[in-house]
């Protein structure tokens, strides 16, 4: 008789195919994946139908029209609320066109915030329990909000703060130019105060806000829209209900660590723009204007370079190290939850945070009197390294589809292809001069990094924020050798 003969009946166990074994599937992560196609094919039918209608004969000016190409980079512009164009719109498109553009930038620049909360409420579920206790921490009226609350909440939040702007910019408008018609003086102020609080760029003057650029309070108007709409929703919401000036803790309100980071490091960047524009460009472009005027026009450059796009200085004409800071600036961009692109004010937070606990020595990452989770750490670095990548491919895309053509010649060759990928993926809109240079294949790759700057972080941030199920087995650890 053999020995497994002779073992007890209760322990002898059936001989069962490795492949039935349906335990070993709890060892394994369960992940409920999200339909993100929603998120690209969206954008992508509202891109085709922008073009289309930009096509029409009723879009354009008389005497002008528009390429399909063109067409369609328009309103890809104006989806992903970037605000490069391959022509002057002013000029070259009607007041229908006109139309159009609005239209297009407001559905594009409504932002991650509410484009997620409406992919939750297509599922028809409510948020779980850690969102609702974050809006709640930080909405402290909105304790238990469904999806279709806080998607109307911001909306709400999107239309007080464009129908500030307009009446401010009207107001502007009026004294500046007293005999105008009060109808066109309406439509002039919205439409660039949704350009702003979008951070589009878009401008329905002939030479943008290069005519008004003399006028200091226009200008800050337009500041305040675009610093509003770069950081963030929630963090709007959270600043709407945080009452600083009051004694009690209970009746202040709580400011969330995302809005201070948030607020603390737009200010800081566009403090260090404006000290790098204003060290540059103190003798070079600002040389003949006055002491006041520079410090407007530094200001002014430093906020547009974080994804809003108007000029009042011809970003040509500058100095190739404003230029590189510029750029710096782009890649940066708005704050999550914002109209603006970028890789988010939060997400440099994080990283510098990391940077200096490396350093230290330090087994936590902390910023003011937080910890922040390793997972958080890890989505930030793999957000920097893919923008990082996806621009320098741009930018050798374009140095192949563009360099030995006119544009290369008149705008400084690689220099301005790096500007203007940069400007495209933070979907910021400035412009050295070489998008209306561009060839059909290099407005193709502009096209693409800027459906990529404003799509990919979307769909990013609605993956990443699915709660997922850890392993429950680990590999042994092992140190490598680093630097």
């Amino acid at each position: 008789m053999s020995p497994e003969s002779r073992l007890p009946s209760r322990l002898q166990l059936p001989r069962i195919p490795f492949s039935d074994v349906k335990w070993l599937s709890a060892f394994q992560p369960q992940r409920s994946d999200p339909d993100l196609r929603s998120v690209p094919l969206g954008f992508l039918a509202f891109i085709a139908l922008g073009g289309a209608l930009l096509l029409t004969p009723w879009a354009c000016a008389p005497g002008h029209a528009l390429a399909v190409i063109d067409a369609f980079f328009l309103s890809a512009s104006a989806v992903c609320v970037t605000g490069l164009a391959p022509v002057n719109i002013s000029e070259t498109l009607s007041g229908f066109g006109h139309g159009v553009i609005l239209l297009l930038l407001q559905l594009g620049g409504l932002g991650i915030v509410t484009a997620s909360l409406a992919l939750v409420m297509l599922g028809g579920k409510r948020l779980s329990l850690a969102h609702e206790g974050a809006v709640a921490a930080t909405i402290g009226r909105l304790q238990r909000a469904t999806p279709a609350e806080l998607f109307r909440y911001s909306c709400l939040m999107v239309a007080l703060c464009e129908s500030a702007g307009a009446a401010s910019l009207y107001w502007r408008l009026q004294a500046l130019n007293p005999a105008a018609d009060p109808l066109t003086l309406v439509w002039q102020a919205v439409f660039h105060a949704v350009s702003g609080f979008c951070n589009a760029g878009f401008s329905i003057f002939p030479e943008g806000l290069v005519a008004w650029r003399g006028d200091p309070v226009l200008l800050g108007i337009i500041d305040l829209l675009v610093i509003a709409g770069g950081i963030g929703l929630l963090s709007l919401i959270n600043l709407r209900y945080y009452y600083f000036w009051r004694r009690d803790p209970r009746r202040r309100g709580r400011m969330a660590l995302q809005t201070k980071l948030a607020a603390g490091v737009t200010l800081l960047l566009i403090g260090a723009g404006t000290g790098v524009t204003l060290l540059f460009e103190w003798n070079h472009a600002f040389s003949d204007e006055a002491v006041a005027q520079k410090f407007s026009w530094a200001v002014f450059h430093s906020v547009m370079c974080r994804t809003a796009g108007f000029n009042v200085v011809d970003p040509g004409q500058m100095h190739p190290a404003t230029l590189l800071s510029g750029m710096v600036l782009m890649f940066v961009g708005g704050s999550p939850g914002s109209m603006a692109g970028g890789i988010k004010t939060v997400t440099l937070a994080v990283l510098y945070c990391a940077a200096r606990a490396a350093l230290l020595r330090q087994e936590t990452v902390e910023m003011l009197g937080r910890r922040i989770s390793p997972r958080a750490v890890g989505i930030a670095l793999m957000l920097a390294m893919l923008a990082l990548a996806t621009v320098l491919l741009g930018i050798g895309c374009l140095m192949l589809t563009e360099l030995g053509e006119p544009a290369a010649a008149v705008t400084g060759g690689w220099l301005g292809l790096m500007f203007e990928a940069f400007s495209a993926f933070g979907t910021t809109g400035l412009s050295t001069g070489v998008t209306s240079l561009l060839t059909l294949s290099g407005k193709l790759v502009v096209m693409a990094l800027m459906f990529l700057g404003r799509v990919g972080p979307l769909v990013l941030a609605v993956y990443l924020a699915r709660p997922v199920r850890p392993w429950h087995i680990r590999p042994p650890e092992e140190e490598v050798a680093l630097g």
